[in-house]
């Protein structure tokens, strides 16, 4: 309690000192009331913009199950060949795609926003619609800005346009009778034209043209883009701008750039399974005619009618048998005609369709790690040479997981060939067990037991066919929108309370800065006096 009161008694005099000087604390608060007055007049009010979405779950294209198959079913999807599959959602890895600098230099080369407007001598006010006139870039030019370059546009009341661009290495002026004007810089080609929204004939006005990665890296930190809670697909997006609509633009444009990007990946993929599918279901038509012939061919000579009501007394012992010797084959088909697409080396840097991926949720499958390789690959090829080390490493990594693909496809023939010969070694047995069937009952029964798989790998495929056709013909967006753009009722910025706090604080520290400044060099002046005498 001592030292406290020592404490107490030792910081009044200080503080009755420094109230002394009240008329200078006093005018420095002058001071700083006229900076927060003018902060408050001259920064622009800025609102907070929110949007909501719920991403989708989207089946795989070639996900509905097992088709008739009965217990084939089962056998697909333990051999990666079909069965039921929905495609989860990684909500963290969606928002990693709404923040990606792709996605958002798309946004920004639509809605124009490299290119930031401004009037002279006014700060923090960025123009959006209302700027007299608009600088545009082709494609070409965006791609190749990698610095920034500021035009500052004169308009005199004559209709005379007078720009002087400047960059760090380089300042050139321009002067055009009218609007449109064109100039050439070795950035590239600029466009300049006439704002129809604006009335205005003379002004004065200062672009700032950006690479757009440099937009979309600001608008990547300045966006909050969040999982609403950990239990639902629900994203949600907050962005603080003083201009609302540029704000609301900003938010639409992302979302619908989203849904565009999901569905020209899901068209690109489905056409490629369309494509495969066209070619089988060929070749499966072809193979199930020659076998019809043969039946018919066979039946002439042999005069036979119907042989399965000649074996009705076996049937009963045989139906179950069949039915599983009947899945394993179709099946065993289907690997066949995998194996056949996967080793053309035509195809050796095609999409391998998702009919025969082992389950969407298993990203890590050979098949999926080989298709994603390939669209990566694909990509690169679109900005670089096959000689690219990037390209020439992926080059690789697809040789690697085309092994792996291979490797799988192996096993699954052999464990069908396995499956097969057991179903076989049972069905000879029970024949054994028959004695007294006829030589043209075995034989009739091999053909129409080649008739019935042809016939199910042939509805199949066209079943296939026409789910795909439906799901790309079904644009719908992969992110729902729940809450279109809005903007929240109260302004973020100024903020009234934090100039009143700024008030104090800049009004305290200035003043006792300055007379603990003063005191100081006034010690230090008595001591340098006291040296000297």
């Amino acid at each position: 309690m001592d030292k406290q009161h020592k404490e107490n008694i030792g910081l009044r005099p200080i503080i009755v000192d420094y109230l002394r000087h009240w008329k200078l604390i006093l005018g420095i608060g002058i001071f700083s009331l006229i900076a927060v007055v003018l902060y408050l007049i001259i920064y622009p009010v800025t609102y907070e913009t929110m949007a909501r979405v719920q991403i989708q779950e989207d089946r795989d294209l070639m996900s509905t199950g097992s088709l008739g198959l009965g217990e084939a079913a089962g056998v697909m999807k333990s051999f990666g060949l079909g069965g039921l599959a929905s495609a989860g959602v990684n909500i963290d890895d969606e928002i990693l795609t709404f923040y990606s600098s792709s996605l958002m230099s798309k946004a920004i080369n639509q809605l124009g926003l490299y290119v930031v407007y401004t009037k002279p001598y006014i700060f923090w006010y960025k123009m959006y619609g209302e700027e007299p006139v608009r600088v545009e870039c082709d494609p070409a030019t965006l791609t190749d800005l990698h610095e920034s370059i500021t035009f500052y546009i004169t308009a005199e009341s004559n209709g005379k346009i007078r720009i002087k661009s400047k960059t760090p290495k380089e300042t050139r002026k321009f002067q055009f009778d009218a609007l449109p004007a064109v100039i050439e810089l070795k950035q590239g080609r600029f466009v300049f034209t006439k704002n129809p929204a604006s009335t205005t004939s003379s002004f004065k006005l200062k672009a700032e043209a950006f690479p757009p990665g440099w937009v979309a890296e600001v608008l990547a930190k300045d966006m909050n883009i969040e999982d609403f809670s950990k239990s639902s697909n629900m994203i949600e997006f907050t962005y603080r701008d003083h201009k609302i609509q540029r704000a609301k633009d900003i938010m639409n444009t992302l979302i619908a750039l989203y849904n565009e990007d999901a569905f020209s990946y899901k068209k690109k993929l489905g056409d490629a399974s369309l494509a495969f599918l066209e070619g089988r279901i060929e070749s499966v038509m072809t193979d199930l005619n020659d076998v019809e012939r043969q039946i018919e061919i066979y039946k002439v000579a042999n005069k036979l009618t119907d042989v399965q009501y000649d074996i009705q007394y076996y049937a009963e012992y045989m139906r179950d048998l069949r039915v599983k010797i009947l899945e394993i084959e179709t099946q065993t088909k289907m690997i066949e005609l995998m194996d056949e697409f996967v080793k053309n080396p035509k195809n050796r840097y095609e999409l391998i369709p998702s009919l025969y991926t082992s389950n969407s949720e298993a990203e890590a499958s050979p098949i999926s790690l080989y298709n994603v390789t390939l669209m990566e690959r694909e990509r690169l090829l679109k900005t670089a040479t096959e000689d690219n080390p990037q390209v020439i490493n992926l080059a690789m990594q697809i040789d690697l997981l085309r092994e792996s693909v291979f490797q799988m496809i192996d096993n699954s023939h052999q464990a069908m060939v396995l499956a097969k010969k057991n179903l076989e070694d049972h069905e000879k047995q029970l024949l054994k067990r028959m004695g007294e069937v006829p030589e043209q009952e075995r034989i009739y029964f091999d053909y129409k037991r080649q008739q019935e798989i042809f016939q199910g790998v042939y509805l199949i495929l066209l079943q296939k066919r026409e789910e795909i056709a439906l799901s790309i013909g079904q644009n719908t967006d992969k992110a729902k929108v729940i809450d279109a753009a809005f903007v929240m009722k109260k302004p973020v910025q100024p903020r009234k309370l934090y100039a009143a706090m700024g008030l104090i604080v800049l009004t305290l520290v200035i003043s006792i800065g300055w007379l603990f400044s003063k005191e100081q060099i006034i010690a230090i002046w008595d001591q340098l006096k006291k040296k000297e005498n």
